[in-house]
């Protein structure tokens, strides 16, 4: 007996809005309502969304001076999780105003996700990130379909909040566990304690030496204009730096050297491109850093933000083998 897989059902959602995107793209590059019918309302179904229910998916919602928000994701409590903006397909997502408006309306309902769609690229904001970067993006017209699949479910699968798709159709969906109220108070102390500050530098916990461990410096805890001096790499060697670029390319070539097998061209974690490393050139103006690898030109796509940077570097750094990570990547501020 042939048994279906949601994440192969999925992955022909995706194909099939691939199509879409082709076939009718005169007419999605024009009409919003269109790319959310044709190509987003599909991914969202085959996440488990239903969005015809409109207390699980409320569309059209209206915030202050009658903005309105064109997707709220309510988890099985009816507390907002997710806020998804939509745009025409090829539309500039991260166009200052669509970013700087979305993310003022959409936070101001505190969920846990926020993302801007023209259908194919999905920009993924947190309400912990930096205001105008996205933490991840993916181009489902461009990414290989398995791997657009697998991220989409880790960012909107339903069942992360509180819907089961073992559920038979009009069966009640069921609540978010209860915890005893110290036990929940509990939790969301840690919650918060975890949180960064947003707006209120702090000063990184360094250890003795005075250098910072990368997974704790948050560019959000920086003042102005700070930047680093020194980088700690996993070997032990110090080396200079000026920028938060220098950080990225210290820790690629590190890793480069060490890793003679990376498949090239090597997508990025965090930032607006899907290639960290690539033996062509990026685009003239565009910030590069050009080394050699496997006796070859290798460009490091550096134009990325401060916090792109960072997460960056921790993402490579992650290819390193674990017997060759005797110390933390860490900076000196």
């Amino acid at each position: 007996m042939l048994l279906s897989s949601p994440l192969g059902t999925l992955i022909s959602v995706i194909q099939s809005v691939r199509l879409q995107a082709v076939n009718n793209a005169d007419l999605l590059k024009k009409n919003e309502a269109a790319t959310r019918a044709a190509l987003i309302d599909p991914i969202l179904r085959a996440l488990g969304w239903d969005t015809a229910n409109v207390r699980m998916v409320e569309p059209e919602h209206v915030v202050a001076n009658k903005q309105k928000l064109d997707y709220l994701l309510k988890d099985a409590a009816g507390t907002v999780a997710v806020v998804i903006e939509a745009k025409c397909l090829h539309e500039q997502l991260d166009k200052l105003g669509h970013v700087g408006a979305a993310i003022g309306y959409a936070f101001s309902l505190k969920p846990r996700r926020l993302f801007i769609t023209d259908g194919l690229q999905w920009h993924y904001y947190s309400p912990a990130h930096s205001q105008f970067h996205p933490m991840e993006t993916i181009n489902l017209q461009e990414a290989d379909a398995a791997t657009a699949a697998l991220e989409l479910v880790g960012w909107l699968d339903a069942a992360q909040f509180g819907y089961f798709s073992q559920l038979q159709p009009g069966y009640p969906l069921p609540a978010p566990p209860l915890r005893e109220p110290a036990v929940a108070e509990a939790a969301a102390a840690k919650s918060r304690a975890r949180a960064p500050k947003v707006g209120k530098p702090t000063k990184a916990e360094a250890v003795p030496d005075g250098f910072v461990p990368l997974t704790q410096v948050n560019t959000l805890q920086l003042q102005p204009g700070q930047k680093p001096t020194q980088l700690r790499l996993p070997d032990g060697t110090v080396q200079p730096v000026k920028t938060w670029k220098d950080v990225l390319v210290r820790a690629c070539e590190f890793v480069l050297e060490n890793r003679p097998d990376l498949s090239i061209p090597f997508p990025d974690r965090a930032g607006k491109k899907t290639k960290l490393f690539a033996h062509q050139p990026f685009p003239a103006g565009i910030g590069s850093f050009k080394t050699q690898y496997r006796g070859q030109p290798l460009f490091i796509y550096t134009n990325y933000s401060a916090d792109a940077c960072l997460a960056n570097a921790q993402y490579i750094l992650g290819y390193m083998p674990e017997h060759q990570k005797q110390q933390a990547l860490a900076v000196k501020l």
